[in-house]
This record gives C-alpha cells, structure tokens and sequence, in this order.
C-alpha cells in the first residue's frame, strides 16, 4: 500500500489503505449495447484472423483487440482511486443510573435509600470503571423517563434522585438515538426497576422489541429489595379544582397500607394548624387499598391550600406520601343580596330586575306596600299572606348575606332600633351595606344617631330632611375616576365620557356630610357648592356606600328612550356590587404571577400594581414584598421594590423546591396598610410513589432479553468479569481521490494497442 501511494508523490505517504470506485453514470441499457458491441467485435475479430496460420500471432492480435475494447470500457466506467487514512476505534459501553424519586425509599434494615446504594457501588467500582476506559469509550446517563449525560468523574457527586417519572423503555429508545451510527457494544443500568409504564410481572412486547435491537448486552443492578417493606401511603386526592364559599366540598381519598397491621388510623385534613375535618380508617391485615370520603365548608375566599395527612409509623420507607397538600380556589356561588323597599318605584323596580337577572345573585327583596296609618277598610292579617319578618333577618339571618340593601327604606316600624346594632355589627366583620335615596331614607328615615350612621360614608345629622327635586346632572370626582365603582370603560378617556352621557337624576338628597376616610365619587352642583351624591367607606373589614338619589334608573330608561343602551347603567350596578362584596379585582394592590403552577427550579414572574384606596397608582413608592412557604407560612424572601411610574412592579423568584407559596405586597399609607396577595405552586408530581416496590422481574427480563447478567446491588459490592463483545472498528480520517481514466496515458494506451494492432495486422496480410 505504501508503495502504491508513494508513485503519487511524497504528500500521499500518510495514506494506509485504499478504495477503486466507478464514477460513470452509464448504466443499464446503455452499458448492455456497449456490452453487446464488444462481444460482436471480438466474434468478427477472431473470424477475420482464420487465414492467419501461427497461432502466436492470433493470440496477440486478439490480445490486443481485447485490451482495446477494455481500455475503452474503463474510459466509459471512469474509475477513480480512493486513498484512505484509516483510524482503529474504541467500542462503547454506556452506564445508566436511575435517579427517578423513587431510589429515595429505604431499604430494610439499613434505612439507607436506594440511591445511596448506587452511590457507594459507583464509589466503590471507580477503579473498574477505570479499567473499561482502557478498552471502551464509557458513557455516563442519569436516566428517568428521558437520559442525561454526565462525566464518570462527576456522576456520584451529581446524583440525586429527583426526576418525576420512571419509563426505561422511552429510556432505552433515547439510548438507541444517541448512539445510532455509533458501535454501542452493551449497557450497564443502576435501577430499582419502579417503572410506572411496566406491569409487576414482566415487560411489554414494545419493551422487548427494543431491547432486541440494541448490540451488546444489558447487565441490570438492582438497587434495594422489597424485603420488610412498610408503608402507609396517601395514593391520589379527588378534589375538584374550585369550590364555593358556605357550600360542602367533598373529597375522595385513596390510601396503601403495606405491613402496617390491623390498626385504626385517623385521615386528617387541615387548613394551615386548623383542623377541618378528620375520619378513622381501619386497616386490616389483608388489605391493600381503601378509600375514605371527607366533607368540608371552605368559609374563606380565594386560593386555600389544604393539607391531608396519616401517622407516620417507625421504619415506614417512605414518609414523604403521608402527607397530601392541595389548593382549591374558593368562589362565591352566588351573591346572597337582601332588598329592602321602603316603597315600590321605578328605582326599586329597574334594580331589582337587574338583580334579579344577575345570574351571580341570589336575590330576597322585600316592598313596603303600605303604612299603618293607611286606612285601607281591611285589618292587618288580611292585607299579608305572610308577616314581614324584619327584626328576624336582621338578627338571626343576616350574616347569611353578602349584601344588605336599603332602598328609599324607613326602618320604624318594621324593625326596633335596637336591631341595627346588629348592623354595625355585621359591616364592622366583613359584610356590605348600600344605602339608596329617597324621601323615606337618610334624614327621613330617621337614622340619625343610630348604629347604621355610624358606617355611612355620610353624616346625617338632625337637621334639615330636605329632598331636593329636578334635574340635576351628576359628575364624576376626576381623582377617583380610577374607583372601580366608576369604571363604566376601561380606557380613561372614554370612561369620563361615559359618564358624560348619561341623563341627570331628578332628585337627590342634601344635607349630608361626608365622614373622614370616605370617597366621594360623584356630585352635584347646587348654589356652587358640591353636594356629594355617590360616597363610598371602608368600616373595619366591611363595606359601605351611599347613594343619595332614587333615580339612577334613567341612566337606563331615559338612554335608551333617547336611542341609547342601558349597558352602562347594568355595568354601574355590577361595579357597586363587586366592589361591595370585595371581589379580588377591586383591591387596591393587585398582584399575580405569570401561571398558577410552576415546576421545581423553574422561575415564577411576581406583577404587582399598586394603588391607594382611593385606586389612583402610587409612582416610585417603596413596598415589602414577603414570599412564605405554606401552610407554615415560613418566609422565603423578604425584598423592599420601588414602584415605577405606573405604580407598578416585577420580581423572580426561584423557589427550588415543591411547594405552596405566597406571595404579599403591602404598603403603609396615612397609618394604614395596603396589601394585596397571590398564591401560586410549586409541583413535583408524587406518581413515583404508587408504585414504589422494586421491580426485581423487570430487571431479570431485561438482561435475560439482551443476554446480560441480573444482579443485586449489595453494599461493598465488586463489579467484575462482565461480558462486553469489542468487534474491530475503524474510521476514516482522510482520503484523497485519484482518476484513472481522464490521463493521456489511458488515451495512449487506447491509441497504441490500435496502432500495435494494425502494423500485426499489415505484416501478416490482413487489411
């Protein structure tokens, strides 16, 4: 071969081996006719020589016609000479280390887990590791349901169980795509055989399949046994993802029991310390598998995290599914609204078909048809089919409502003084009261210095009860035109015109004074003074407002009337009604996270807006953002943020590690904190766990199907003498191309033999 590269010149010495190729592309018929011609041209040759006696000199004119014909076929066939550099090749040998969360159970006796065990064998081996580097090419995988490359050097330092998800057949597939094209001669795999895609008894056809198509051998360890296993286990929780506010929830609960005995267990469920509800499961011998059903009334709104959990018993392997957390959002059903009518009007009638028409309302609406000094020819039992059960719904009932309603309402003689405590009482913990005008509210009413004046947003006072007829045309305070009760339109702009068009009342009351901490939203201009006719107030945990006319159903029927629509008047009474019963889009500081469930070590986007209670953005303000862990309400982050010039704000967090978070932003303004929250999670699925049993028949099956070794992974185990098939494999580095029929010596020769030829054939005779 040297030899043969060396007539090229000194450049082709480092050439080792060597290829002939044929480049033309005359093939097929062609190369037939050609075939064909060359066979009748030897027939006439060797027939025109039979008067030529010596036998010499027929033989080397047909040799030399043959050698013709044959140089001009290598000049059709257009032979090219490839040099080659040709490098020996190691085989390869990957090692794949299951690090799915299930090699975190114990093992009995030793409590030590699985994924120790596989550690100390990497340790313990390093040095026959060492010794296949000499002969393979040795890859290591951490491997789950997908395959990931690390160094031998750093494998045991970097191995943690931590991957969701067992699947080795999506494992081996990855493993035949990386090295296809490669010579993969065998396979070690470090495993507890959890799969979550195999059946206990063996492995799928597909599995099979696979496996047979792989070169080399698959030599299992199995890490761990079965041997004393015990565990009590939460399998899976049917809870719906949002529940309803004073409604039962329900629940169903799949537990596991292995080796615990016959014992009574208690099932509890939690919301942060408070128990909520708790059941006795009793578990027998026998038995695998039960099921438990709780119930419970969520009593808060928005995201809830609820924990269950079951005793953890001394040597269980895992401890980890003995406990369930899951989050529920809980909404209201339907606003419960109680209406009471001083008397029945066009006001009270276009309100109530707009409550009553709401499909988030849950309306009971009460009329004052009459007085009792009407005189009417009839007694009282015969003017009712049932009594108005007034002090009834304000004592005992009233808690049961979201929103209490007094519309153009005198309570004497319906309900006793004393009863509207009761009142105060129920804004002062969280509930909502509006107040509406009229000649039979306010100062007519009679509820100055009684408990309901004191959770107005107006001052009634005992002076002048005047209701001031005509029409009067409202405006809008441009403060607050950021207050949700005044969002008719979300563009600015169109909001103040909004408001612009819509008809004035025709009557309002007077005479009232604004309380310290309320916001006006609205007045009207009388003897260029500002009386306040839209007045809202925050009341400790409550709500309330007032509206001090009984005529805002024109902004509905004289609209329309006008060739308009009646859609602002509906988006007005939908507004008061959220920012009554404190829906989460009215708080002053909004805050939310890009998704509601992230993945462990993925990044969460923290937004907030900031506002005051009057809704205008605070700009370049600084807020404490505080992110805790839940339920113990652990604090993760503690960041002080400014504001930019919307009152708005951004921050990441990298919580690492699964869980229920969330995340508070508050601010202090005027002695008073602002806050707003969002709740968001952290997952790590626990379907590892339901099926944590190692697998011994899986990994039997899949060294018996690759004709490798099963073994037990023991402590202080040493790897050694197992089989490796090492074909020889080679690679070319380099090569170079040489032609060998585009040269004047490969027309010479064609030229010459034909002339060699013709002198034979003239000194013999022939023409």
């Amino acid at each position: 071969m040297n030899w043969l590269a060396a007539q090229f010149g000194e450049g082709w010495s480092e050439y080792n081996a060597w290829e002939l190729h044929w480049t033309s592309d005359v093939w097929g018929g062609t190369f037939a006719f050609l075939g064909v011609l060359i066979v009748l041209s030897l027939w006439f040759l060797w027939t025109s020589l039979a008067r030529i006696r010596s036998p010499w000199k027929k033989t080397g004119l047909y040799a030399l016609r043959a050698m013709t014909l044959l140089a001009v076929v290598a000049a059709i066939l257009q032979p090219q000479l490839e040099f080659k550099k040709i490098q020996p090749l190691k085989n390869t040998l990957a090692v794949l280390l299951d690090d799915s969360k299930s090699m975190t159970i114990k093992t009995y006796p030793s409590e030590k887990s699985r994924s120790d065990g596989v550690r100390r064998a990497l340790e313990n081996n390093r040095e026959y590791f060492e010794r296949l580097k000499q002969t393979y090419e040795v890859d290591f995988f951490f491997a789950s349901d997908k395959i990931e490359p690390v160094s031998m050097a750093n494998a045991a330092a970097e191995y943690r169980a931590q991957a969701v998800n067992t699947n080795l057949h999506q494992v081996f597939l990855d493993v035949a795509q990386h090295y296809e094209g490669r010579s993969l001669q065998g396979i070690l795999l470090f495993s507890d055989g959890a799969d979550l895609t195999q059946e206990a008894s063996g492995i799928s056809p597909e599995f099979t399949e696979t496996l047979t198509r792989l070169n080399g051998p698959v030599h299992t360890f199995q890490a761990g046994s079965n041997e004393g296993f015990k565990d009590l286990a939460i399998d899976k929780v049917d809870a719906t993802d949002f529940g309803f506010i004073h409604q039962p929830l329900n629940i169903s609960v799949s537990l596991s029991a292995r080796s615990i005995g016959k014992k009574n267990i208690p099932l509890v469920l939690k919301e942060g310390d408070k128990i909520l509800v708790s059941k006795i499961v009793s578990l027998k011998d026998d038995h695998l598998r039960y099921t438990a059903d709780l119930q419970f009334t969520p009593t808060s709104l928005g995201k809830r995290i609820y924990t269950l959990s079951v005793p953890v018993f001394a040597g269980e392997a895992v401890e980890v599914n003995n406990r369930w957390s899951f989050e529920v959002k809980v909404i209201r059903d339907r606003v419960r609204v109680l209406h009471l009518n001083g008397r029945p009007s066009w006001d009270s009638r276009f309100l109530r078909e707009v409550l009553a028409n709401n499909p988030k309302v849950d309306l009971l609406s009460f009329f004052i048809l009459r007085e009792l000094a009407d005189d009417v020819g009839a007694s009282t039992s015969e003017l009712s089919l049932i009594p108005f059960p007034s002090n009834l719904l304000i004592s005992d009932y009233l808690n049961s409502f979201d929103l209490v309603i007094f519309h153009n309402f005198k309570f004497s003689p319906y309900i006793d003084k004393k009863n509207l405590a009761n009142i105060k009482q129920y804004v002062e913990q969280g509930g909502a009261f509006l107040m509406i005008g009229g000649n039979l509210s306010f100062q007519s009413g009679g509820y100055d210095r009684t408990p309901v004046e004191d959770i107005l947003p107006m001052r009634i006072g005992s002076g002048s009860r005047e209701f001031l007829l005509g029409e009067l045309q409202m405006g809008v305070q441009p403060k607050l035109a950021h207050h949700p009760v005044l969002r008719l339109e979300n563009d600015p702009a169109q909001n103040a015109k909004a408001w612009k068009s819509l008809p004035p009342i025709q009557g309002a009351n007077i005479g009232l004074t604004p309380v310290k901490g309320s916001h006006v939203l609205a007045t009207i201009r009388k003897h260029k003074t500002d009386v306040p006719v839209l007045v809202t107030r925050r009341v400790k945990k409550g709500r309330t407002m007032a509206i001090a006319t009984d005529s805002s159903w024109n902004w509905n029927f004289r609209r329309v009337g006008e060739g308009g629509s009646g859609r602002y008047y509906q988006k007005f009474w939908g507004n008061v009604i959220a920012w009554m019963t404190g829906e989460p889009e009215t708080y002053p500081i909004q805050v939310e996270t890009d998704k509601e469930k992230y993945r462990e070590h993925e990044k969460v986007i923290i937004h907030f807006k900031v506002s005051r209670q009057d809704y205008n953005p605070v700009p370049g303000v600084e807020v404490d953002l505080v992110v805790k862990s839940l339920p113990q309400e652990r604090e993760r982050v503690r960041q002080t943020l400014t504001t930019d010039e919307r009152g708005e704000g951004r921050f990441e967090f990298a919580p690492g590690r699964e869980g229920f978070y969330s995340a508070q932003v508050s601010l202090t303004s005027g002695g008073e904190v602002l806050s707003g929250e969002t709740r968001f999670i952290v997952f790590s699925p626990q379907v590892e766990f339901q099926k944590p049993l190692v697998n011994e028949a899986l990994l039997k099956a899949v060294s018996k199907v690759t004709g490798g070794r099963y073994h037990f992974l023991e402590a202080g185990m040493k790897i050694e003498n197992l089989p490796f098939p090492n074909p020889e494999v080679e690679i070319k580095s380099s090569s170079r191309m040489v032609s060998l029929w585009d040269s004047w010596w490969t027309y010479g020769l064609i030229v010459g033999f034909l002339t060699v030829e013709w002198w034979l054939r003239r000194k013999s005779g022939l023409s």
